[in-house]
């Protein structure tokens, strides 16, 4: 199979900023106020000002944000990325949260269909009325953000496995250039998995613009049994499907669904806990026909894994698996350097959040990178779901992971706020 490229360089090209129309800037004139109702069914204020242009809450939008060089070397003369928002962006240009979605997520993270739906909009705990909230794909992925399915400017056909090598980093750094181009000084950074993974990084790497972080069920680094059990093995059941050819399936007009939907198959099985598996399967046998073939009688959580290994192959791209659970093996805080002297350039207040019954990413790990953090001086906070929910807590458990995220983000909105007006006193 052909290597992915790691050391690829074809010149730089020159930094194009993209002119993003229709996103919204608040106006503070004159305000009419009307009524929307909350998830949980009450009332919520929203305040609407005169004149203040449209929202366009939940819209796909596409930004250009130049070439791109990469962590291990190689290089993109061109990214696009793909990005949603909710809310608007204050006159201060500092009330954003970008929220940053797990591995096969996308940037639909709220309004109807959203997967955080409960945790953003109008009067929930990451409030669109108060906050000018984003979430972009990531790159390397396939939902419009740059990744091995984009064409490949030199050949015309996609990049497939020809896409370079990318990291948490590079993700993060191409995000950086977003809220560059939309003109942000300060942000929110929150996510769960390797959203919180990029939360991390956030928070060490780009500290001048980070007013706080929210790393969700996510550590320092995801350790062995993960590396094994959610990425090597899923990338070994794609590469072996004889439809992946060697990456170059596109241009064959086949797809390895079989491989892919292993893949899922056996991550599935990582977001859950032994106790979650038991309450809702049991050893109840299929009540439904499988998916596959099988060798005598079957039961329900074969039938579950095989629905969830179906359901990937129709919107995910084979690739974009093999390179983002890459990128997410790979992460370490530590890396070009020493853990410590990173975590000591953490300046805004920082939420950790574990889940008692993960064992993808322990809460122990994540108990160890919070004092880690104290040590140093950060501001760093720990707290934790129970659950038997597993990982995938940080998208079930609503009522505990809103009564955790809710006050952190008004205290950092609180701080912001605050020290905006003792900055404005000081120039009266």
């Amino acid at each position: 199979m052909p290597a992915p490229l790691t050391n690829r360089h074809r010149g730089p090209s020159a930094w194009r900023e993209m002119k993003v129309s229709g996103w919204p800037v608040t106006k503070h004139t004159d305000a009419t106020t009307t009524h929307t109702s909350t998830s949980h069914g009450r009332p919520h204020l929203r305040v609407l000002r005169a004149n203040q242009p449209a929202r366009d809450d939940g819209v796909l939008k596409t930004t250009e944000i130049g070439a791109l060089d990469l962590e291990l070397g190689g290089h993109l003369d061109e990214v696009t990325i793909g990005w949603r928002s909710w809310g608007q962006l204050n006159e201060d240009r500092d009330n954003a949260v970008i929220v940053l979605h797990a591995l096969t997520g996308d940037s639909n993270a709220a309004g109807e269909g959203g997967w955080w739906e409960p945790v953003i909009g109008p009067g929930r705990p990451i409030d669109s009325d108060q906050q000018f909230v984003i979430c972009a794909n990531v790159l390397g992925g396939c939902q419009g953000t740059t990744g091995p399915s984009s064409i490949n400017p030199e050949t015309g056909e996609q990049w497939a496995m020809h896409f370079p090598l990318v990291t948490i980093g590079d993700m993060v750094n191409a995000q950086r250039r977003l809220i560059d181009v939309l003109g942000i000084t300060s942000v929110i950074a929150i996510g769960g998995s390797i959203g919180g993974l990029q939360a991390l990084e956030w928070a060490t790497r780009h500290s001048d613009v980070v007013g706080g972080s929210g790393v969700i069920a996510a550590s320092a680094a995801l350790g062995s049994q993960g590396i094994a059990l959610h990425g090597e093995i899923g990338r070994r059941a794609i590469m072996a499907d004889p439809n992946w050819r060697n990456g170059e399936y596109a241009s064959h007009d086949v797809f390895p669904d079989q491989g892919l939907a292993i893949a899922r198959m056996a991550a599935m099985i990582t977001y859950h806990s032994r106790d979650s598996l038991s309450a809702r399967f049991g050893r109840t046998l299929a009540s439904r026909p499988v998916l596959y073939p099988g060798i005598g009688p079957t039961f329900d959580v074969e039938g579950y894994l095989h629905y969830h290994g179906q359901a990937l192959v129709h919107r995910f791209d084979a690739n974009s698996y093999l390179y983002l659970t890459r990128a997410m093996d790979m992460y370490d805080v530590a890396r070009g350097g020493d853990e410590e002297s990173w975590l000591k350039k953490v300046r805004a207040p920082m939420l950790l959040i574990g889940v008692s019954s993960d064992w993808l990413f322990p809460p122990d790990d994540i108990r160890t990178l919070t004092a880690n953090l104290q040590r140093v001086g950060a501001n760093a906070t720990y707290q934790e779901i129970e659950s038997p929910n597993g990982h995938d807590s940080f998208l079930k458990d609503w009522d505990q992971l809103n009564a955790i995220v809710g006050p952190f983000i008004d205290d950092v909105r609180s701080g912001r706020d605050e020290a905006n007006e003792h900055s404005r006193e000081a120039r009266s």
